[in-house]
């Protein structure tokens, strides 16, 4: 089991500080440091619940990897799945508008939590998401003339 303090820092997660400033006493405990921007897949189409409270409540599975390159060939590597949750209105814009297969870059707070299943003990990384932003894949056409566009800019002189 990997406790979120020993991610290894090649992970494609990412921890910030926000800068938000929610007192005025002039310490660092009114900074926001739990604040985690993760790119990933939806596994799943979002599924759209309420509480008994009348709050939409919207989840998705996040597959998120990273390509390496081996033996000169570059290839997946492990698959970690974050569970991404919205609240509110927020909740059903995301049903409306996102759907599995989509590329999206999400942001929230990260929680961890542990429980047992059919006496397996098992762990979960969630997201409790702020913001959601789709990540539209160029066309290959489009990316060949970007790269060629990279390499020449790459080779200017300054």
């Amino acid at each position: 089991m990997q406790d979120l303090n020993t991610l290894k820092s090649d992970t494609v997660l990412t921890a910030t500080l926000t800068g938000t400033k929610l007192d005025t006493a002039g310490t660092n405990e009114g900074y926001e440091m739990n604040h985690w921007t993760i790119t990933g897949n939806l596994g799943k189409d979002p599924v759209l619940k309420f509480t008994n409270l009348n709050k939409a409540v919207t989840s998705f599975s996040l597959a998120v990897g990273q390509r390496v390159k081996q033996d000169g060939e570059w290839v997946d590597s492990v698959t970690m799945w974050v569970q991404v949750t919205f609240f509110g209105e927020q909740a059903e814009r995301v049903v409306e508008r996102y759907v599995k297969g989509d590329t999206v870059t999400v942001a929230g707070r990260l929680t961890y939590e542990e429980y047992e299943k059919d006496g397996v003990e098992k762990n979960l990384l969630k997201l409790i998401a702020s913001e959601i932003e789709k990540v539209e894949r160029p066309k290959k056409s489009e990316a060949v003339a970007a790269s060629s566009d990279f390499i020449q800019a790459e080779s200017a002189p300054f």
